[in-house]
C-alpha cells in the first residue's frame, strides 16, 4: 500500500469514526430520535394547595419531584402569589422541598407548584440509592417489649429463610397478612396503615443489612385524573437485585415524589388545608426532549446542531444540509455505475430545482424547456455572438418561456405553472450552453445519453434529499457530514470496472 492510499484511508477512517461516535453518543446516550416526528410520552403534574390564612406566621413544606436516575422533570413552575419561596434539597435521601412562607397571612390562599415528566422512563430500574440508613431519617429507639417482639420476629424469620432475598419476601408476606402475629402488631406504630407497614418492613430489612426505604409517588396507568391519590410501596435491594414491593397489583407506569415515612404537605400558621394532586397525559417531541436532556447535561453534543440558529436559518439549512446526500449518490453513480451527466453537480442542482415542481412535472418542464432553449442555441450560433451576450439571450429566452407556461397554466386553473416561476433560470441556462457544446463537440447522440443521464441521476438524487427521513437525519445528526466526507474519499480511490462497462464489453468476456 503506497503513501498516498494508506493516508486516505487513515484520514477517511478517522472522518467516519468521529462522525459515528457522535452519532452514537446522541442516539445511544442522550435518546436523539432516528425517525422525523418521534414523540415521547409525557405527563403533566400539578399539586394545588388552598388553605385559609390564621393572621400567624405561615410556613408550609411540600415534597416535590426531582430529577434522579432516569426520571426526568422537564420544566416547572411555581405559582407563589405573595408568598416567599426556597427549595431544599435532601441529597441524602434524593427528597426535595418547596417551603412557602409568609409572615401574616390571612384570608383564602392558593399555592401551585406545576411540572412536566418524562413518561416513558418511569418503570426504569430502581435508581439513587442513597446510603443505609432509616427512611424517614429519625432512629426510633423501641422500648423493652417493642424490642424483645423485634428480636423474637427477626430470628423467626432468619430460621425460615435461606438468604436476604427469601427474608425480605417472608418479611413482607408476615407485614402484609390477613392476621398479623402479636411481635408485629405490637412494632407497628398507631394505626396499622399502608405507609407505617411498609415503614416497619424497610426497619426490619435495614436491621439486617439490607437496604430499603418507603417510597411515596403516583400511578400513571390511565388517563387524565383531576385527583390523584398518593400511593405507597417499596424499594430494597438483596442479593445484588433490586426488587419493588407494591400494595395490591404492580401498575405498569408510575413516577416517585419523595421517599420517606413523612407526610407530602407539612404546615403551620394555616387552617382548611385542602391538597390536590392533578395528572395530564400529553406528549413532547422526542428531539426536543433529547436536546433539552443534553443541555442540561452539558454535553458536548449539542454543538453540533442548528436548534440555536433563528428560525428562518434553519429552513434554510434544512434545504443545505441534504444536498451532500445527492452529491455522494453522484459519486457512487458515476464511480461505481458510470451515468454520464451534463457537469459534475449540475444533476444535483437541477434535483433541487425539481423542489419546485415535483418530480414528474419538473421532469417534464426540463426536457421542455431545455429543448426550446437549444433550438434558440443554435439559432443563435449562426449569429456568431460572444459567449456572454449568447447566454444572455438564452437566460432572457428561458424567462419568456417560463412566463408563457405560467399564464398558460393558469388560465387552464394548474397549479404547476404557478411554482415554475421559482425554477433556477441559471441552471437551465448552463445546461442549455453545456448540452449543446457536447452537442457540436461529439454529437446529439452524446449529448441527449448526457442529457437523459441528468435526469435520471438528478431523479435519484431528488428522492433522496426530499425524503423525509434523510431530512431529519441529516438536520438532527450534522455530524454524518462527517461519515459522508470518508465515504467520498474511499470511493475516490476505485479504479475498477463500472457497471455500465460490465455491459458495455460484454462481449469480450464471451470470446
Amino acid at each position: 500500500m503506497n503513501s498516498s492510499l494508506r493516508q486516505t484511508f487513515l484520514f477517511a477512517a478517522f472522518l467516519i469514526f468521529m462522525g459515528g461516535l457522535i452519532f452514537y453518543a446522541k442516539v445511544v446516550q442522550y435518546s436523539y430520535p432516528m425517525l422525523p416526528g418521534a414523540q415521547t410520552p409525557t405527563w403533566d403534574f400539578e399539586t394545588y394547595l388552598e388553605f385559609t390564612g390564621t393572621d400567624r406566621p405561615a410556613r408550609l413544606e411540600v415534597f416535590i419531584p426531582t430529577s434522579v436516575g432516569d426520571h426526568q422533570i422537564l420544566q416547572e413552575q411555581f405559582f407563589n402569589g405573595p408568598f416567599g419561596l426556597s427549595l431544599v434539597d435532601e441529597n441524602k435521601d434524593k427528597n426535595r422541598q418547596a417551603i412557602w412562607t409568609y409572615r401574616f397571612p390571612n384570608n383564602r390562599k392558593v399555592l401551585r407548584y406545576r411540572a412536566n415528566i418524562v413518561g416513558d422512563t418511569l418503570s426504569s430500574p430502581i435508581s439513587g440509592r442513597p446510603s443505609q440508613r432509616r427512611s424517614n431519617g429519625a432512629k426510633r429507639q423501641p422500648d423493652a417489649i417493642k424490642r424483645q417482639a423485634l428480636i423474637v420476629w427477626s430470628d423467626e424469620l432468619r430460621r425460615r429463610s435461606a438468604d436476604d432475598r427469601s427474608y425480605a419476601s417472608l418479611t413482607l408476606e408476615d407485614i402484609f397478612a390477613d392476621q398479623m402475629s402479636d411481635e408485629i402488631e405490637s412494632l407497628l406504630p398507631g394505626s396499622a396503615n399502608p405507609v407505617n407497614k411498609l415503614t416497619l418492613a424497610a426497619e426490619a430489612l435495614q436491621n439486617q443489612g439490607i437496604w430499603a426505604r418507603v417510597v411515596n409517588g403516583v400511578y400513571l396507568d390511565g388517563g387524565q385524573r383531576r385527583r390523584a391519590e398518593i400511593s405507597h410501596w417499596l424499594d430494597y435491594r438483596a442479593d445484588g437485585e433490586d426488587f419493588r414491593y407494591f400494595i395490591g397489583e404492580r401498575p405498569e407506569h408510575f413516577f416517585p415524589i419523595w421517599y420517606g415515612s413523612q407526610e407530602m404537605v407539612t404546615s403551620s400558621g394555616v387552617s382548611e388545608l385542602g391538597v390536590q394532586i392533578s395528572l395530564q397525559p400529553s406528549s413532547e417531541l422526542a428531539k426536543d426532549l433529547a436536546r433539552q436532556s443534553a443541555v442540561r447535561q452539558f454535553a458536548p453534543v449539542t454543538v453540533f446542531g442548528f436548534d440555536q440558529l433563528p428560525l428562518t436559518t434553519q429552513l434554510v439549512y434544512k434545504i443545505l444540509i441534504t444536498i451532500p446526500v445527492g452529491i455522494v449518490l453522484l459519486v457512487f453513480l458515476r464511480q461505481f455505475v458510470g451515468i454520464t451527466t451534463l457537469g459534475t453537480f449540475m444533476p444535483v442542482l437541477i434535483g433541487i430545482s425539481f423542489r419546485e415542481t415535483a418530480l414528474f412535472n419538473g421532469i417534464m418542464l426540463f426536457s421542455l424547456l431545455v429543448g426550446l432553449g437549444l433550438g434558440m442555441r443554435f439559432f443563435l450560433e449562426r449569429l456568431q455572438l460572444l459567449l456572454v451576450p449568447r447566454l444572455a439571450v438564452v437566460l432572457i429566452f428561458i424567462v419568456v418561456l417560463m412566463a408563457t407556461i405560467t399564464v398558460l397554466m393558469n388560465e387552464s386553473n394548474r397549479s404547476v405553472g404557478l411554482s415554475i416561476s421559482l425554477f433556477p433560470m441559471v441552471i437551465l441556462t448552463m445546461t442549455i450552453e453545456r448540452m449543446s457544446i457536447v452537442w457540436e463537440e461529439y454529437s446529439a447522440t452524446e449529448a441527449i445519453k448526457q442529457g437523459v443521464g441528468s435526469l435520471v441521476v438528478a431523479s435519484i438524487t431528488y428522492l433522496a434529499m426530499t425524503n423525509n427521513v434523510v431530512e431529519h437525519m441529516m438536520f438532527v445528526f450534522p455530524e454524518l457530514l462527517l461519515v459522508l466526507m470518508g465515504v467520498c474519499l474511499l470511493m475516490g480511490r476505485y479504479t475498477g470496472l463500472r457497471l455500465s462497462e460490465f455491459w458495455r464489453f460484454r462481449f469480450l468476456g464471451r470470446s
